[in-house]
């Protein structure tokens, strides 16, 4: 059975991403090289202005196989 290891990006932090909401794909590349893919992102909802909810992506789960 494989085993997993995990990294959670956290978005509305700035994350892994320096500040910036949206990873490039420069970044994204770099974490492939580094054996990292994308699992899943994590999806939650806010209100806007007008109080109607907004789906925004706060999170992006990563996993590698452990050497």
């Amino acid at each position: 059975m494989d085993e997993w290891e995990y990294k959670i990006v956290e978005l509305s932090d700035g994350g892994l991403f320096g500040g910036s909401e949206e990873p490039t794909e420069a970044d994204l590349n770099e974490l492939g090289e580094e054996g990292w893919e994308l699992a899943s992102s994590l999806t939650g909802s806010n209100k806007t202005l007008g109080g109607r909810p907004k789906s925004e992506t706060s999170a992006l789960v990563f996993k590698r196989p452990v050497e």
